[in-house]
């Protein structure tokens, strides 16, 4: 018997979902002893910690449910050691280089503190703690195909980013049956909120001065936030339902109008998308045919190439290849920014 956590349903006794980075299992008998032996299954995960014979009901008793799994994930990682600087950039490197899943999992494990500490301070909401593990996790697996060693900053301070963005994500998302959250700046607004919010009360400013301070803090428009507010604040009903105490009214839909964007808005958002798509793809043609080429297969392919490949068959060294890759990017970045159309996501 094995343990597990998978994407797709925490109490599943099947073989899981892929979407993120490798798979592996803890034997039965002692999930902490030694690293787990990982079955070659690209961009999967399953982190052992739960036994199926023995899982509670969701969502009941929600803070001893908490508890128990919160104390079986500390059981699942406490025998993995921390990491030194210097073996995070070997590690990262033999992972971002070479493709090696056994360095990549050991960033992982070594970590996944960090994401039972996130998801513990984010469980108060209406999310259990497991679903934000899991969300948790697969921001560090993100962070983990993301990362550069090279750029001299700690993984954990890196990886803590995404962990929390997955996080946030998720209880946006799950918060209500309507979406969200659909844009940057709701996106925003949600993950600045509660600080800003607490910061206002305790400067007592209420009205006009109260949403100007906000405004300033968040750093989006007062209508943004006002309209975040009050999403936020609000609870599902079913536009079936009838109005009145009744019972006997007529459902609440017929007082609304169609929602769906209208053409113009539609043709809009196609027009803004192709024209970000013909600014990059002007970018990148820009650029030395080398570089062009870097760029291809380290970014734009569905399954991209190590810094090795790309080396072997160029005939250059995969350093070489990591300092041609740097400065394309780096031109790149100009480019869009002095782009009208892709300045704000450069």
């Amino acid at each position: 018997m094995s343990y597990f956590m998978n994407r797709g349903d925490f109490r599943s006794c099947g073989t899981g979902q892929q979407g993120t980075l490798w798979a592996g299992t803890f034997p039965a008998s002692d999930p902490c002893k030694a690293m787990p032996r990982v079955s070659v299954v690209p961009f999967t995960v399953r982190l052992n910690t739960m036994p199926c014979h023995e899982e509670p009901l969701r969502r009941q008793h929600m803070t001893r449910q908490r508890t128990d799994a919160l104390a079986l994930y500390h059981n699942a990682v406490r025998d993995y050691p921390l990491l030194t600087a210097e073996e995070e950039v070997q590690l990262a490197r033999a992972w971002r280089e070479e493709g090696d899943k056994v360095a990549a999992e050991k960033l992982v494990l070594s970590n996944m503190r960090a994401v039972i500490k996130m998801a513990g301070q984010f469980s108060n909401q209406h999310a259990s703690f497991s679903d934000l593990m899991q969300e948790g996790t697969l921001g560090l697996l993100r962070a983990v195909e993301r990362y550069d060693p090279d750029r001299g900053v700690r993984f954990l301070s890196y990886a803590s980013w995404w962990i929390r963005a997955y996080i946030r994500d998720y209880l946006l998302k799950t918060r209500s049956l309507v979406r969200l959250g659909t844009t940057q700046r709701q996106r925003t607004v949600y993950s600045r909120l509660g600080k800003a919010k607490e910061e206002v009360r305790q400067e007592g400013l209420v009205g006009e001065q109260r949403l100007a301070r906000l405004e300033e803090i968040i750093g989006v428009d007062r209508k943004t936030i006002s309209s975040m507010e009050g999403r936020l604040s609000g609870y599902d009903v079913s536009l079936d339902a009838p109005v009145g105490s009744d019972g006997d009214g007529v459902p609440r839909s017929n007082f609304f109008a169609g929602m769906a964007a209208s053409p113009e808005e539609e043709v809009g958002a196609s027009q803004e998308a192709r024209t970000r798509n013909a600014s990059l793809a002007m970018a990148i043609a820009q650029l030395p045919p080398r570089e062009q080429e870097i760029i291809r297969r380290r970014h734009l392919l569905e399954t991209p190439h190590t810094l090795q490949e790309v080396g072997d068959d160029m005939g250059v060294s995969r350093e070489r290849v990591r300092q041609l890759e740097v400065r394309a990017m780096r031109r790149l970045r100009d480019f869009l920014r002095r782009d009208p159309a892709t300045k704000q996501v450069a």
